[in-house]
C-alpha cells in the first residue's frame, strides 16, 4: 500500500498576481510533467535548477522513455528506452530533482484519456506539489502532439480530477490518497507568455542538464551551448524596446495560470 505524503507547506493565503509567483509559493514542492527524456531541460532545465537552488523539492514526471529519437537503424526502441531514461536520471541528478518517474508509453503514442489524466492525477495526489509545470498544450503552437496531449491532460490532472474525491476513487480508498490541487501551473511554451524566470545564475546548470542526454545532443560541447544563449541574450537586447522584452534576457518563459482552493 502506498503511504500518503503530506503538504505541510501548503498555501491557504491568496496569491498576489503582482508579486513573483515563486517566491510567494516557495521553498515548497513542484512538479514537472513532460512528454518525452530531454523535455524538461530543453524547456524547463533552468528553472528547475533554480528552484532546486532555493531549497525546493522537484519531481520530474516523464510520460514517453523516448524510444524513437533516434537516426540510427542498428538501435532497437528497447535499447532507445533504456538509455534515454538512464540519460535522464543524469540529468534530473544534476539539476538538483528526485529521481524521475517514467510511465513509459511509446514515443509519439499519447493519447489524451482517462488512463493518462488518471497517472497525472496520482502523481499529484501522491507528490502534493504547489507547482506544476508542463507544455502549453491549449494552443497549436505547441509543436510536437506528445507535447500537446500531455499539457492537456496534465491540466485536466489538476483542474478538476485531481482535487475530486469521485475522480480515479480507487486512489482514494485503494492506495488511501486524498484530493488536493496544486496552487498554479507554469505552462511552457505558450505564445503569449506572462512570467518570465531569469535563470542566469543556473544557465551552466540548465546545459549540463542537457548534455546528460548524450544520444540526442549530437556531439554539442558545454561552451557551445553557452554561446548559443549567450547570443540569443545579445539578439534580445537589440531587439529591446522597453517593453516586456526589456526582462531578464537569460531566461525561460511560461504563461501563468493561479487555481482558486
Amino acid at each position: 500500500m502506498t503511504s500518503q505524503r503530506t503538504s505541510s507547506q501548503q498555501v491557504a493565503r491568496p496569491i498576489d498576481p503582482d508579486r513573483d509567483l515563486i517566491a510567494q509559493l516557495g521553498p515548497s514542492r513542484a512538479m514537472v510533467v513532460m512528454a518525452h527524456p530531454d523535455d524538461c531541460e530543453f524547456v524547463v532545465g533552468g528553472t528547475v535548477a533554480l528552484l532546486c537552488s532555493k531549497g525546493w523539492e522537484v519531481d520530474i514526471v516523464v510520460a514517453t522513455s523516448g524510444n524513437k529519437g533516434t537516426k540510427d537503424p542498428a538501435v532497437t526502441p528497447q535499447q532507445l528506452a533504456g538509455v534515454r531514461e538512464e540519460e535522464q536520471r543524469r540529468a534530473s541528478e544534476i539539476l538538483g530533482a528526485n529521481a524521475p518517474v517514467f510511465f513509459g508509453f511509446g514515443d509519439g503514442e499519447l493519447v489524451d484519456d482517462d488512463e493518462l489524466r488518471g497517472l497525472v492525477v496520482r502523481q499529484i495526489r501522491l507528490r502534493r506539489p504547489e507547482l506544476v509545470l508542463t507544455f502549453d498544450g491549449l494552443q497549436p503552437v505547441t509543436n510536437h502532439r506528445d507535447h500537446r496531449r500531455i499539457g492537456i491532460s496534465t491540466y485536466d490532472a489538476i483542474y478538476p480530477a485531481s482535487d475530486d474525491l469521485l475522480y480515479e476513487p480507487d486512489q482514494i480508498g485503494g492506495e488511501r490518497l486524498s484530493p488536493h490541487r496544486p496552487a498554479a501551473i507554469l505552462f511552457a511554451g505558450s505564445a503569449a507568455p506572462d512570467y518570465h524566470v531569469d535563470i542566469e545564475s543556473v544557465l551552466q546548470t540548465k546545459v549540463r542538464g542537457l548534455l546528460a542526454h548524450t544520444s540526442q545532443m549530437g556531439g554539442r560541447t558545454e561552451e557551445g551551448l553557452l554561446e548559443m544563449w549567450r547570443n540569443r541574450a545579445r539578439q534580445r537586447r537589440e531587439d529591446s524596446d522597453g517593453g516586456d522584452e526589456a526582462g531578464p534576457v537569460f531566461r525561460e518563459d511560461f504563461r501563468r495560470q493561479i487555481f482558486r482552493r
